[in-house]
């Protein structure tokens, strides 16, 4: 620092000072002065009154000087304060920035990042799908099969060659044609019920006779081969078309033994290469069941002749502000010959190949009716438990349904409001459109609805929100962990909210201990089940 400077800053920090202290001085002079003149000179007492005078505006000067050197020091504070003040908002206001910006950097960081997985994630693909064409290719011009595949969309994609000349259709021609298209009308309609059922992930087998392009019919055997992505959801189905061998004076080929058991065993190893194994375990539980004579009729004189029993496990509300204190989910038992009960696991598949579930669905309904009317009054009807019916998606379905659940209740004076349907989340997510004309169908009668099997593959509520539940149940195999896996407890935690959020109640299954239990009732989970709070028994 200059000596100048130093000089500059001294007479900054003295210049208020001697404003103050030079008026004074001088006033005090001039009282000196008058004092002197009256006591030790013969001055006139008109140069007294004069030098009075001075004396007087002197002090007024001094006084006025020194207010307004108040005024202006406080008017400085003043201006200090809110300068402070100014200068507080400005540094808040910058942090605020500082901060803002670097979320926004560590956001295009993290985009950047995804951008380039996603940009590396897309080439993967592209290459496998390059690989992927070539071998097709390859495939089309080596594979010896009459083979097509056909998208849910039911049109045609990778082929052989053979079905080529089958169909008398260029290559380059059949790839997204319409199979109604590619084959004649008659037997793409022959080939439509398996395919349906494939499509849904069921294996299966035909006889039929398919004619060639020439117009020549010829007895095939046709296999239904359904195919899966790489999330597990069947994206087509594979057709291989076999043409049984003859001799040429049209007498029928001896059978190799040995070729015939090596027939069999690639056609169980294409059934169980589709991933889901659904046509050999049907085809082994039918043998198992083959004391029955026929499954099917089984199953259906069940339906009629009521042998079927129902049992009920109870839903507990966890908190004070449910609307029920207890709902009963609803599971159905088979009697056999010997009136020994038959699990739902070995009887289901087979009404579900045979397309037989919505008339368990409505024995079902039909019996939690008929056991609501014979309450023994209004009021304990009133108070009794919501009952919960599972429905399986060929229920959701049927458009005669509910149709069907309305006539029934008007028959038995019984409320809609005591049942509450069941929809599995895998149900719901396939058939959305379906499973909401049949909720807001039957909601003016004060049906209730509940999601469940929820988060068990994923979790999303795009579904959740198009449909008018009641009630979401979190899947068992989340419950199952939230005791030793943290993930698992933060799922049920943020179902919770967003159930919480959109107004809808939320059930935990498979609660199987009291350390559970406390744990959902601490995250806000409105309702339990299973068997830590009470196993199945008989529903009357």
């Amino acid at each position: 620092m200059t000596e100048t400077s130093r000089n500059q800053r001294k007479r900054l920090r003295f210049g208020p000072l001697l404003r103050v202290l030079l008026p004074s001085l001088v006033t005090l002079a001039l009282v000196v002065l008058l004092l002197f003149t009256m006591f030790f000179t013969e001055f006139d007492w008109q140069w007294v009154t004069f030098l009075a005078g001075i004396l007087f505006a002197s002090v007024l000067a001094l006084v006025s000087a020194s207010l307004k050197s108040g005024w202006r020091t406080a008017r400085r504070a003043a201006e200090a304060v809110h300068f402070r003040q100014r200068l507080g908002a400005e540094i808040q206001q910058h942090r605020a920035t500082r901060e803002q910006l670097e979320r926004e950097l560590t956001l295009h960081q993290q985009d950047r990042t995804r951008l380039a997985k996603e940009t590396e994630a897309h080439r993967l693909v592209v290459a496998g799908k390059q690989a992927a064409e070539s071998r097709l290719a390859m495939l089309k011009l080596h594979l010896e099969e009459i083979a097509v595949f056909v998208d849910r969309e039911r049109h045609c994609g990778f082929h052989t060659r053979r079905f080529a000349a089958w169909t008398g259709m260029p290559s380059g021609r059949i790839d997204g044609l319409a199979l109604e298209e590619a084959l004649p009308p008659r037997d793409a309609d022959a080939l439509r019920a398996q395919l349906l059922d494939a499509m849904d992930g069921r294996s299966g087998r035909a006889e039929l006779s398919l004619a060639r392009h020439t117009g020549v019919e010829q007895r095939v055997v046709v296999d239904f081969l359904p195919q899966r992505d790489a999330s597990g959801q069947v994206c087509g189905t594979l057709l291989l078309i076999k043409e049984p061998r003859s001799l040429a004076d049209g007498a029928p080929a001896p059978i190799d033994q040995a070729a015939a058991g090596e027939a069999e065993q690639a056609d169980m190893q294409l059934m169980i290469a589709d991933g889901s194994g659904n046509s050999v375990y049907l085809k082994s539980l039918t043998e198992e069941l083959s004391g029955w004579g026929n499954p099917r009729e089984r199953i259906r004189q069940a339906i009629r002749n009521d042998g079927f029993d129902l049992y009920a496990q109870d839903i507990v509300a966890l908190g004070m502000d449910t609307p029920f204190k207890i709902m009963h989910e609803l599971l159905i038992r088979m009697r056999d010959e010997e009136q020994n009960l038959v699990p739902p696991g070995t009887f289901l598949p087979i009404a579900e190949r045979f397309n037989m579930m919505p008339d368990i669905d409505r024995f079902v309904v039909r019996k939690a009716i008929a056991v609501r009317a014979a309450a023994s009054s209004a009021a304990h009807a009133a108070s009794a438990p919501l009952l919960c019916i599972n429905l399986a998606r060929a229920s959701l379905e049927d458009r005669s349904f509910p149709e069907f659940v309305a006539r029934a209740l008007e028959q038995s004076g019984v409320s809609g409001q005591a049942l509450c349907f069941e929809i599995a989340d895998g149900d719901a997510i396939a058939c959305v459109p379906e499973a909401a004309r049949f909720a807001y169908e039957l909601k003016p009668l004060g049906c209730r609805f509940t999601l469940d099997g929820f988060g068990r593959s994923g979790i999303g509520f795009d579904h959740v929100k198009t449909l008018p539940l009641d009630f979401l149940k979190i899947d068992g195999s989340i419950i199952l962990q939230i005791l030793r896996v943290p993930e698992a407890l933060a799922k049920v935690r943020a179902i919770q909210r967003v159930c919480k959020a959109i107004g809808i109640r939320t059930i935990a299954e498979m609660v199987e201990s009291d350390d559970g239990l406390a744990r959902l009732r601490a995250v806000g989970v409105d309702f339990a089940q299973g068997f830590g709070i009470a196993p199945p028994r008989p529903f009357s």
